[in-house]
């Protein structure tokens, strides 16, 4: 499958065909290391997803983690658990997805392992690095601190909601497209993290990958804080509104509680908020949303509403509570 894959970055210095990887790492950095594992059935549906998008999505998933770090990656291995549902035409496409991805993304790949499994499971692991002082955790947050993402949320959710929905509901196609987008191939806030941790006021970060009443959850409890959302900031995008709509779903829902978003999650100094947000804006051309702010506490997430604040239990996907 090596063809697949295309030519390593000068970085990877002994590749796929030896026993081991090597690679260059740099001195002055930090590295990070990643991984998640994706099953048939569970994270993904075989019949419903091309092989080369799950290539894209499996890789993007560990990108994701080293981005909210503030980091790059470097180079990625890749196990895959096979069954005969899939053939080597197919494992050609899903490494095609991957390679594309991990080009555009400089991440070499490096290995992996391929084995008969009794249901498809794709295994990545992502070796990154990240400056010293540009690394930022999701423990490093304060009272007052902004509470802002990279993009809009419930996309992805809303686009999984579409593969059950049946012919029967009517989504124009440009709606239908960026749900569906954003489910298929997300796309990893790479620049993004690496921006955000260059900036001082940026205390901490993390991906939103199981949705925002969850993954906040998680911010706040590491911060030893509360999060208080502001419902008036909750703007669901216009492809979001018009899929809910369509499938008698309140966008709010998937916002707060969706999963595989993978924007990120960053606590900005108050007083910073507006210069850090000016430069997102000018460097990725759209706005870093502020929803709301970080406040005295001991781990949860509120909504404010007119002044009234409602909790908001962690709903998001968690696979020890489904165990």
């Amino acid at each position: 499958m090596v063809d697949a894959l295309g030519a390593p970055p000068r970085k990877l210095r002994v590749g796929i065909g030896d026993d081991a990887a090597a690679w260059k790492v740099d001195s002055h950095h930090l590295s990070l290391l990643t991984t998640d594992m994706l099953l048939d059935g569970v994270h993904f549906r075989l019949a419903e997803t091309t092989a080369s998008a799950l290539g894209h999505k499996a890789l993007a998933q560990n990108l994701s983690d080293i981005a909210a770090m503030g980091g790059w990656p470097t180079v990625a291995v890749i196990a895959l658990g096979l069954t005969p549902a899939v053939d080597e035409t197919w494992v050609r496409e899903f490494y095609r997805g991957v390679a594309a991805l991990a080009k555009s993304a400089r991440c070499a790949i490096a290995g992996g392992d391929i084995v008969r499994a009794p249901a498809l499971i794709i295994s990545v692991t992502v070796a990154g690095e990240v400056r010293r002082t540009r690394m930022r955790l999701r423990s490093g947050a304060r009272a007052g601190d902004v509470a802002a993402v990279t993009g809009p949320l419930g996309l992805a959710a809303a686009g999984l909601k579409t593969l059950g929905a049946g012919a029967a509901v009517v989504i124009d196609a440009g709606s239908l497209e960026a749900v569906r987008a954003a489910y298929f191939t997300p796309q990893p806030r790479l620049g993004e993290g690496r921006y955000l941790g260059s900036q001082r006021s940026v205390r901490a970060l993390m991906d939103i990958s199981d949705g925002l009443s969850t993954d906040a959850t998680r911010m706040a409890k590491a911060s030893k804080l509360d999060v208080v959302l502001d419902a008036a900031a909750l703007v669901p995008d216009r492809a979001l509104t018009t899929a809910a709509s369509a499938l008698d779903l309140d966008p709010m829902d998937l916002m707060l509680n969706g999963g595989d978003d993978y924007e990120l999650l960053a606590a900005i100094e108050p007083r910073a908020f507006k210069h850090v947000a000016d430069g997102f804006r000018k460097r990725f051309g759209r706005p870093l949303a502020a929803l709301g702010r970080f406040a005295p506490g001991d781990g949860r997430v509120w909504i404010d509403r007119l002044g009234k604040r409602e909790a908001v239990a962690p709903a998001g996907y968690d696979h020890l509570n489904r165990a």
